[in-house]
């Protein structure tokens, strides 16, 4: 966020003795909103660094249940670091949160409602900013009375949720008996959900344990891009265009009014010269009083222009901030969508490749019972075909005598190795070796392991890989065994509960999106209402009246 055209704002009369040396409004050290000069008031423009950010949501609840962010407090956290507590203010009860517990709150209830638009936070500061003011970036009351205005609003939409006011999260956030809340919620029951990606879980009932939720593949992020089903295209692409084009309209308007502020400030040192010229000119001409009386005009002038910064800011500004955010948070929660459908899609991939992989080791078998039986009854009546089916019995068997026959000389060469090991452990009382690391050095020399769960893991792992045509009759019922294990009670149980998922949050993704969309077109109407009744003509109406002919007396 840029904070840059808000850092300027120092009095220009201070340290001289014209009437306004002392300034206008001041802050005190607890951060108590102050009232603006009577005769600032007496322009129809009040100070705006006390007021609320502009919400233009009809009232739902009674005042009990309003909350209010009062001002802020400077205090040490648990850290010992010094930082900015907000005095949150609700059902006649206050507490102090930190700007990075609103940060934590709203990550969690984004994991929480995964498929509702959560209203958005101010951005962090900005690295130009604290580069350029490393000491008091943190202390700047322009920034904090603007957090206190987006916090609020923040607050204020997440309470006015039926759904998200009962969260357990918000319920001990707005808790003063609470008093480390960051500490709260890692003991809570939702501090599963910090370390857990949306990915992982269920969005219907994200802190409910799944055992199916470990099954889940993570699709690779860059696969979104280049995915689309007919689900996507006929819905959610137009959605997701509809979102962009309202994003583009709303950063032209951020730009635009942020620009119409640097405007006004520059028009308002403009008129501060000038009103300065006109003050030292009355003092060295005869005719005072006009001259003094423009003057003060001039003055008046400036700072009616400074409240109409201010009235910009609060009413138009940070308004199209929050639309922005708003925006940008709901094309997330429709990329979140695409990736939990291409997170089906990629599971059922995986199915697929499971079962065309079985499907192929059962075939295997297949062939070879039939092989097997024509082999041991010689059911062909053909003399040439039994002639070859005599020879590949003398073949087998042939194999199996060279197996045996390998076999033995492989134990004779292990027993002579454990002589020649047992011979040079009597040799040498000193040798290096324990009893647990001859132990390895046999089963590698053997090529077997010490642990029979590693040897069926590794041969699993192993066997997968290869060609089946090449699996030897254990290997192949093993991966037989698991493969069915893993699609009867794993996968398809997973991919049965993903499906659901999908389904449910396609629904409730499109409900919110487009009811959320309908929000932002009405607040642009309202922002676009502000400026011609409130902001502007409010200050045409005051400039009216300084320079009226009714004043010129």
């Amino acid at each position: 966020m840029d904070y840059d055209e808000f850092s300027n704002d120092n009095n220009p009369f201070a340290g001289s003795n014209h009437f306004y040396s002392n300034g206008i409004s001041t802050t005190t050290e607890s951060g108590e909103p102050q009232d603006s000069d009577t005769s600032v008031a007496c322009l129809g423009v009040q100070s705006m660094d006390s007021q609320p950010l502009v919400n233009h949501t009809p009232a739902q609840f009674s005042d009990s249940t309003i909350v209010r962010i009062t001002n802020y407090e400077v205090l040490r956290d648990f850290k010992n670091i010094t930082t900015v507590f907000y005095k949150i203010e609700y059902m006649s009860n206050s507490v102090l949160r930190r700007y990075t517990d609103f940060v934590f709150l709203r990550s969690y209830l984004t994991k929480l409602f995964q498929t509702k638009v959560i209203p958005p936070i101010p951005e962090k500061h900005s690295l130009g900013r604290l580069i350029k003011n490393p000491f008091t970036y943190k202390s700047d009351t322009k920034i904090i009375h603007r957090r206190i205005r987006l916090l609020q609003y923040f607050l204020s939409e997440v309470i006015s949720d039926p759904e998200i006011r009962q969260a357990e999260v918000l319920v001990k956030f707005l808790d003063p008996s609470q008093r480390s809340w960051h500490q709260m919620v890692k003991s809570g029951h939702v501090a599963s959900l910090s370390s857990k990606s949306v990915l992982l879980t269920s969005p219907r009932n994200p802190t409910i344990p799944n055992p199916y939720l470990v099954y889940l593949p993570v699709p690779p992020l860059g696969l979104a891009k280049k995915y689309d089903s007919s689900l996507n295209s006929r819905i959610f692409v137009p959605l997701e265009r509809k979102t962009k084009l309202l994003l583009q309209r709303v950063q032209g308007l951020e730009q635009t009014s942020k620009k119409l502020i640097k405007d006004f400030e520059r028009d308002r040192l403009t008129m501060v010269e000038l009103g300065g010229f006109f003050n030292i000119f009355s003092i060295l001409e005869d005719q005072q009083k006009p001259i003094e009386e423009f003057g003060n005009r001039i003055d008046l002038t400036f700072l009616n222009i400074e409240m109409l910064t201010k009235s910009i800011t609060v009413k138009i500004y940070e308004p199209l901030i929050i639309l922005r955010l708003t925006l940008v948070a709901t094309l997330h929660l429709l990329h979140y969508r695409k990736l939990k459908e291409l997170q089906l899609s990629y599971l059922q991939e995986i199915i697929v490749k499971k079962q065309i992989r079985l499907k192929s080791l059962m075939e295997r078998v297949t062939s070879e019972f039939k092989l097997n039986q024509v082999l041991q009854n010689n059911l062909v009546d053909s003399p040439s075909l039994n002639r070859a089916i005599n020879e590949l019995k003398m073949k087998k068997r042939k194999r199996k005598q060279l197996d045996e026959s390998s076999l033995i000389i492989i134990n004779e060469q292990l027993h002579k190795d454990d002589d020649d090991e047992s011979f040079i452990r009597d040799h040498d009382n000193n040798s290096t070796l324990s009893k647990g690391s001859q132990g390895n050095w046999k089963t590698a020399i053997a090529g077997t392991s010490s642990s029979a769960s590693s040897t069926k893991l590794h041969t699993r792992i192993s066997s997968s890989h290869k060609s089946v045509s090449k699996l030897t009759p254990d290997e192949l019922g093993s991966e037989i065994s698991t493969a069915r294990l893993e699609l009867s009670e794993k996968l398809t149980p997973c991919f049965t509960n993903l499906m659901l998922d999908v389904k449910f949050i396609s629904l409730e993704v499109e409900k919110n999106v487009n009811h959320q969309l309908a929000n932002v077109v009405q607040k642009l109407c309202d922002i676009m209402s502000d400026w011609q009744t409130m902001v502007f003509s409010e200050f045409a109406h005051s400039c009216l009246k300084i320079w009226s002919n009714d004043t010129l007396s």
